[in-house]
């Protein structure tokens, strides 16, 4: 695919070159939101995932995609957790070498995570973009094959087939709302939602202070964003000036965009684990802070959130929902 446009047929050859990888994740109708809003509310369980979130999808695919011989030198990617995870993951199932760097920003439990997995983590600057510039020095040096978080066609074909899920059991769906940050999910959603149904609507959801995508779409170009600590870290980075598809594909695609402050973050994870029962990082619930605080800017009937990911540390959880015990009842 390289240097083509993706299309939805990529999407599909997508879907069964990581058939064997993923889980087809369930497409659950919450019924709390549904009678909050008014409107039929489905969420989309990403944290289900082997690896824990959405993410798993775009590495395998992206890796799977990989000749013999670039895949013995191994694959080194830069990370807020949820994509190092996934290229873990990955790379432990195939017996290859992986390295994952990410900034100091990074949580240490998922760098924990990561790990686990067998993966050599490397803390490589104060942000994202240091610790992009540094992997991919090394992987000129070392002959090892970057991956990618977002800005790959093989990636962004891999996170769109959870939108083809979607779309499949429930084809009624009008509206998405959708985790935004560097762009691979929603690129590929962009590509799989409206390929089958160019009337749906994406609403991408992200937060409120240096969300790189908002502020490169109002501006009309890709500009830097000052990262600043926040409870959905996996959404925190920049766009580097030389992205090839997601800006574009972006732009041109969503919607909306909604940005949520750090405090519904935090009740809308509270809400997912007392309410909904669900183990959620603060990317992961961020999509149903509009539903709890601000449905009104939801104008669909048939709505599916994509829950993104359960790489959260289970004390800060405890914590997060002990603040909130009215959550329940909203």
């Amino acid at each position: 695919m390289s240097k083509q446009k993706i299309t939805l047929k990529n999407i599909l050859s997508a879907k069964k070159r990581i058939a064997d990888i993923i889980t087809e994740t369930p497409l659950r109708r919450s019924l709390h939101l549904s009678e909050k809003t008014g409107k039929n509310v489905f969420l989309k369980l990403e944290n289900m995932q082997p690896s824990g979130s959405f993410k798993l999808r775009g590495a395998a695919n992206a890796i799977l995609s990989l000749s013999d011989e670039e895949l013995s030198r191994g694959v080194i990617t830069t990370s807020a957790g949820n994509h190092g995870k996934g290229v873990a993951y990955i790379a432990a199932k195939l017996g290859i070498k992986a390295a994952i760097f990410v900034s100091a920003l990074v949580p240490p439990h998922k760098i924990k995570a990561m790990e686990q997995l067998g993966a050599e983590v490397v803390v490589a600057g104060k942000d994202q973009d240091e610790a992009s510039d540094n992997a991919h020095k090394t992987a000129e040096k070392e002959g090892m094959t970057f991956i990618s978080p977002f800005d790959d066609l093989f990636v962004i074909a891999g996170q769109g087939t959870a939108a083809l899920e979607i779309l499949q059991e429930n084809p009624d769906i009008d509206t998405l709302l959708v985790q935004l940050s560097g762009g691979g999910l929603m690129s590929g959603t962009a590509v799989a939602a409206k390929s089958i149904n160019p009337d749906i609507k994406l609403i991408g959801v992200t937060i409120e202070q240096g969300a790189a995508m908002y502020e490169s779409i109002k501006a009309g170009k890709i500009v830097p964003v000052e990262e600043t600590p926040s409870v959905a870290d996996a959404l925190q980075g920049g766009l580097p000036f030389d992205n090839k598809y997601t800006f574009d594909i972006c732009r041109r695609n969503v919607d909306d965009i909604i940005r949520v402050p750090e405090e519904q973050i935090e009740k809308a994870m509270a809400y997912c684990f007392r309410t909904e029962r669900l183990v959620l990082e603060g990317s992961g619930a961020i999509t149903t802070a509009p539903l709890l605080f601000n449905d009104s800017q939801i104008s669909g009937k048939n709505i599916a959130a994509v829950l993104s990911g359960d790489n959260v540390d289970i004390e800060q959880l405890l914590e997060i929902a002990g603040k909130y015990p009215e959550i329940q009842n909203i």
